[in-house]
C-alpha cells in the first residue's frame, strides 16, 4: 500500500514538475522571439556601416569565436587566418578579406581538417545605431549586437589566430 502511495506521489510531482517545465520552456522561447524581433526592428533601422567604418573595425583585428576558435584579419595583403574545432575536430582556414561595400565584409578561404579541404566565401553584413552594431551572416542570418552600447564587441585588437592555425596547420 505505501508503495502505491508513494509512485502515486512520485508520478504526480513529476508531472507537475514536466509541465511547469515545459511552461517556462515556452515563456523563455516567447521572450527570445520577442528579443530576436525587437533586434530585427532596430538594426532594419540602422544605417549600413561605411566602407571605412567596416575596415577600422576589422583591420588587424581578431574576431573571437569563444572556445570554438577565432580569424585575424590582417592589414597586410587582407590576408584572412582562422582556426576552428567543430565538435573536437580542429581545423584551419587561411584567404583574403574584402569589403564589398554597403557594410559588409568577406572572406573567401580554403578550410582544411581531417575532412580534406574546401573552398568558400562567407558574408556578413553590418549597421550601426549609435555605438550599437549589429551584424548577420548573409544572405539570411540573424542580427545581434556585435559591439554593444559600451564598446563591447567580439573583435580584440591583434592576432590571436595565427599561432594556432599554425599549430594545427602542422599536426595535419
Amino acid at each position: 500500500m505505501w508503495g502505491e502511495i508513494v509512485k502515486w506521489v512520485l508520478g504526480n510531482c513529476l508531472g507537475a514538475a514536466f509541465a511547469c517545465s515545459v511552461f517556462v520552456l515556452s515563456l523563455q522561447a516567447s521572450a527570445m522571439a520577442k528579443d530576436a524581433n525587437k533586434i530585427d526592428g532596430q538594426a532594419a533601422k540602422a544605417a549600413a556601416v561605411s566602407d571605412e567604418g567596416v575596415y577600422q573595425l576589422y583591420q588587424n583585428h581578431s574576431w573571437l569565436w569563444g572556445k570554438n576558435g577565432a580569424a585575424f584579419f590582417a592589414v597586410k595583403q587582407r590576408q584572412f587566418d582562422a582556426w576552428t574545432s567543430d565538435k573536437g575536430k580542429p581545423g584551419y582556414g587561411d584567404g583574403i578579406w574584402f569589403i564589398p561595400g554597403g557594410g559588409k565584409l568577406c572572406y573567401r578561404a580554403t578550410w582544411h581538417g581531417a575532412w580534406g579541404a574546401k573552398a568558400s566565401m562567407t558574408c556578413f553584413e553590418h549597421r550601426q545605431a549609435g555605438k550599437i552594431i549589429y551584424q548577420r551572416k548573409l544572405p539570411d542570418g540573424d542580427w545581434y549586437a556585435f559591439r554593444d552600447r559600451h564598446g563591447k564587441s567580439q573583435l580584440r585588437y591583434g592576432d590571436y589566430a595565427s599561432g594556432k592555425m599554425k599549430r594545427i596547420k602542422a599536426k595535419l
